[in-house]
This record gives C-alpha cells, sequence and structure tokens, in this order.
C-alpha cells in the first residue's frame, strides 16, 4: 500500500517547482473546488479557468506560503475569491466593491488548518444538518453572501430588506454556525 504524502510535503516540492508535487496537490483538490466554483459560475468553462489560475498563482506563490496556513483552505478561498471577482467583473463593479475575500488571504491565523479541513470532509453530512437549522432567512442570506458574492447592501437589496436586518442575520448565523461547529468537530456522533 502507497502512503499519501502529506499536503506539507508536497508544498515543500512546489515550493522547489516540482511539477509532480503539483500534480499531486491538483488531483487531490481540483474535484471538490471545481465543485465549488460551478455553484458560484454559471459556465463550466469560466470555472475551469479561475481553477488554473488559482493553481498557476499557487505555483508562483507556494516559495512564499507560510507553513502557518493550510494549502487547502487558502486554494479554497483563492478559488472563491476569483469566482466572486468574475461574478462582479459581469455586473460591472468597481475593484473596491469586489469583496472582502483578499482581507482573508492576509490573515491565515482565520483560515482553518488542514487537519480541520480534513475533520469537516469527514463530517460533510454532519456539517449539512447544521446547516439546514438555520432560519431560512439566514440561510438564504449565507449562500448569498458565500456563493454569489453579494456584498451585504446587495443582499438587502435583493431581499428588499433594511440593510441593518441583513447584517444582524448574517452575524446570527455565523455565530450559530461557530458554536455548532465545535460540536461537529468534536464528535462523529454529535448531537445536531
Amino acid at each position: 500500500m502507497v502512503r499519501e504524502q502529506p499536503t506539507e510535503e508536497l508544498l515543500i516540492r512546489v515550493a522547489r517547482h516540482d511539477e509532480e508535487a503539483l500534480g499531486i496537490l491538483y488531483d487531490r483538490f481540483a474535484p471538490s473546488l471545481l465543485a465549488m466554483l460551478r455553484r458560484i459560475l454559471a459556465e463550466r468553462q469560466e470555472a475551469e479557468q479561475v481553477l488554473q489560475d488559482v493553481f498557476l498563482r499557487f505555483w508562483d506563490q507556494a516559495a512564499h506560503f507560510s507553513q502557518e496556513g493550510s494549502v487547502p483552505a487558502w486554494l479554497a478561498f483563492a478559488a472563491r475569491g476569483g469566482a466572486i471577482d468574475r461574478l462582479r467583473v459581469e455586473k460591472g463593479l468597481s475593484p473596491q466593491a469586489r469583496g472582502s475575500y483578499r482581507a482573508l488571504r492576509h490573515h491565515p491565523a482565520c483560515l482553518p488548518r488542514g487537519k480541520q479541513i480534513i475533520l469537516l470532509e469527514q463530517r460533510s453530512e454532519l456539517l449539512k444538518k447544521v446547516i439546514k437549522q438555520l432560519p431560512p432567512h439566514q440561510r438564504q442570506a449565507l449562500d448569498l453572501a458565500v456563493f454569489d458574492g453579494y456584498t451585504e447592501g446587495e443582499i438587502a437589496q435583493k431581499l428588499g430588506e433594511p440593510l441593518g436586518k441583513v447584517k444582524a442575520e448574517l452575524r446570527a448565523a455565523m455565530s450559530f454556525l461557530r458554536h455548532r461547529l465545535r460540536a461537529v468537530m468534536g464528535t462523529w456522533a454529535a448531537n445536531i
């Protein structure tokens, strides 16, 4: 049986411009990233282009990648950010109005670590149950923010709700998810 090489070791190899290591990481993470991108972008070709751009940027920046960061989280945030940028360009928004994901890229402490991501993937059914527990209006606002890249103001306009209410709903949803995430991370059979 062949041992799967840890992501951290592959990162070191990619930093040395080892194409095989990049290929292994691509094979490991591209399917889930493409699925996420397809949820955000209507055209498969656009999703594939964003995915390619993300891995090219990763290739270029791997030598500067902090060992404190999580490769899967970086890839996910970069892919989401690239997709949201595409949506915002289509909407004709200025670069200043293109979302806040860039701030996350510069603060790796807020990104989940590799082991946390693996646990979340293994417990995805529990995570789905947690998300379904959100009230419909909170779930809808969160979906618009995460997958469609809308700002709080755009969500308020789209839903016909006051901005303050949308902000409160998003805060409540995030607080609930943070609290319940501890249960998901802590047990295989959390009473969700």
